[in-house]
């Protein structure tokens, strides 16, 4: 093999990891946005490219979830992602199981309630591990634009339907 071939094959085969942290003040009550973002079974409603969402095992403050992602015909992405939720820190973090796409995909939401009580300081992150140079430089492209999608389709979520202090009472941890 030569030099160049060798080359050209290792750029095929490297890891890349791309991160991307999103910050802003959501208008919405802290405490609903928790319970809409940690409610999977509903994703496939709102979200941005998710075209199916399921939660499939559940123990505690952890389940498992399977999601479906993409721009059907031109790519789907199913995987299986592992949540962790605490109610009383408004965090939720997200791991990856399963998934023939990423060789890790995590997010972490921490919700900080302000002064406010219609009002979020929403924390996003999220890190995708891919080993397809073709994935790496798409997620170039439109990791930013993905994240900030999806805090907005949360954000309207939370408008859309109504706050209900009860769900609070049934929901914690």
């Amino acid at each position: 093999k030569t030099m160049q071939h060798r080359l050209f094959q290792s750029l095929l085969t490297q890891f890349a990891t791309k991160r991307h942290v999103e910050r802003k003040i959501v208008k919405a009550n802290a405490r609903h946005l928790y319970n809409i973002i940690q409610n999977v079974d509903e994703y496939h409603e709102f979200l941005p490219l998710c075209t199916s969402s399921k939660i499939f095992r559940s123990a505690g403050n952890v389940f498992d979830a399977s999601l479906t992602v993409g721009l059907p015909p031109l790519f789907t992405e199913e995987f299986v992602s592992r949540v962790t939720h605490d109610s009383h820190q408004l965090l939720i973090e997200t791991t990856s199981l399963k998934s023939k796409l990423f060789e890790k995909l995590e997010s972490r939401w921490k919700l900080t309630p302000t002064e406010k009580c219609d009002e979020t300081h929403v924390d996003f992150w999220m890190e995708l591990t891919v080993n397809d140079p073709i994935i790496v430089a798409a997620l170039d492209i439109v990791l930013e634009e993905i994240a900030g999608r999806q805090v907005e389709a949360f954000e309207k979520r939370c408008q859309e339907i109504p706050y209900n202090i009860n769900d609070d009472n049934n929901n914690l941890n």
